[in-house]
């Protein structure tokens, strides 16, 4: 979709169209305001798209994106799109844990809350007796607890657990299990907070918002009500358009030149970007900021998928964890989205030991893991396989971060900061871009009236 009027003054222009940027462009144009939205990729979603992958001829997602109850505002806006229905829900969170050859579970389908989870350790074979009850103890220890006199006890969470009855065994088969994808860095740097308030958050909730969804369709078929909606309004979208700097006049921003030469106006400006990507622009449009905020730039941490292809079934869950080796969250893609092949996903999280090694490494080292915890897979035949690495999938939920996120900008009146990087407590989820999309049009909308 290209920009239908280059004389056109908008009402906003909004750059970054990641879930952060579609959802205030969709809370806009739901108010009938005259957005442009430009996009440096081929794709709106950010982080969160499907792709059509040459090697294997097949569309993918970049990553396996995962919603849990609490995830509010995502859900909303969802719904908003009329496509709830596309997102399966695994009530209760039932997860099949694989280690040693053996299959246990954590969560009931029958019992909900903290209850269900609570029997479902009682049982889990992968921890002995006492084990258990430790995990109980930290669950029950976190659902009484006020998470910042938490944190001001522990820093980082792996002080939390040792500091709260948790050892190897129990970090290895249920912390790490839950902490790892949640956050995607290792308990060694992860803020207490942030591990504390997912946790919460997600198991500690009420019986309703208990569940663990995922999408059944393509990634990119979730936005598409929103281009629909833009390109039946005065709004547009530009692809692979980049911006290259921001015309100040004042202190107002009065147009944006993209780096083809063209210049757009509007009144109102939103920025979505990454901050390391919007600190550049500010440096390129020569607006001062700061020279400690270079200093206070957030961390990136990355993901790998591994996507295998087999000639017959080799998986009939809809998910599992591994606490064995290296392979962390295995996912059905084929049943997830009923797709009529032998499709999975291994989900790496954390991953700076695979994210520089050689594709057809991955493949060998992953392909070996897989007739371990799916033991079916030894009579299947390899079909073909992608590998998909997000070098900057998130950002970093250290100690460090929430200064980083509570950054001072310029004073211009008419631009405004969004993303799921800017200070919205949660950690680097589709929830908390939507939170920031959200509060931004809602700013704007109020600045503009």
């Amino acid at each position: 979709m290209t920009h239908k009027d280059k004389k056109i003054k908008y009402d906003t222009l909004i750059i970054g169209g990641g879930i952060s940027g579609i959802t205030a462009c969709y809370s806009l144009l739901n108010k009938k305001k005259d957005v442009v939205l430009i996009e440096k990729s081929s794709h709106i979603g950010g982080r969160a798209f499907s792709f059509f992958d040459p090697s294997t001829k097949e569309i993918i997602d970049n990553g396996q994106h995962v919603i849990v109850g609490a995830c509010k505002n995502f859900i909303n806006l969802i719904s908003d799109l009329g496509l709830k229905n596309k997102i399966v829900n695994s009530k209760n969170f039932r997860v099949p844990v694989v280690a040693g050859g053996k299959t246990s579970y954590l969560g009931s389908r029958n019992i909900p809350s903290i209850v269900g989870l609570a029997w479902s350790i009682i049982s889990y074979s992968h921890l002995k007796k006492s084990d258990r009850f430790k995990v109980i103890f930290g669950l029950l220890k976190i659902l009484m607890s006020d998470i910042e006199k938490e944190t001001n006890k522990h820093k980082i969470f792996k002080d939390w657990l040792k500091g709260n009855k948790q050892n190897s065994s129990t970090i290895k088969y249920f912390w790490n299990i839950i902490i790892k994808p949640a956050l995607n860095d290792h308990i060694e740097k992860i803020d207490t907070k942030y591990a504390l308030f997912v946790i919460k958050k997600t198991f500690l909730q009420s019986q309703k918002n208990l569940f663990l969804g995922y999408p059944s369709v393509a990634l990119s078929d979730l936005w598409q009500p929103i281009e629909k909606k833009i390109s039946s309004s005065k709004s547009s979208t530009i692809k692979k358009g980049r911006v290259k700097k921001l015309i100040l006049e004042k202190n107002l921003i009065t147009a944006a030149e993209l780096s083809n030469g063209e210049v757009i106006q509007a009144n109102t400006f939103v920025t979505t970007i990454p901050q390391k990507d919007l600190f550049q622009l500010f440096k390129e449009s020569e607006i001062s900021i700061d020279s400690k905020l270079s200093k206070k730039e957030l961390n990136n941490s990355p993901i790998v998928g591994i996507h295998f292809w087999f000639d017959k079934l080799v998986m009939k869950e809809n998910y599992l964890a591994s606490a064995d080796g290296e392979t962390q969250w295995i996912f059905n893609v084929s049943k997830n989205h009923q797709e009529k092949n032998f499709h999975i996903v291994i989900s790496q999280s954390a991953a700076w030991n695979w994210i520089n090694q050689e594709k057809e490494d991955l493949k060998n080292i992953f392909l070996k893991e897989i007739t371990k915890i799916l033991p079916k897979s030894k009579h299947a035949k390899l079909l073909k396989y992608s590998i998909v690495k997000q070098p900057n999938a998130t950002f970093r939920c250290t100690p460090e971060s929430d200064e980083s996120r509570d950054i001072k900008l310029p004073s211009i009146e008419n631009l405004f900061i969004s993303g799921d990087w800017t200070k919205t407590r949660w950690p680097s989820t589709m929830e908390s871009a939507v939170i920031s999309g959200n509060k931004v049009a809602n700013t704007v909308l109020n600045y503009m009236s």
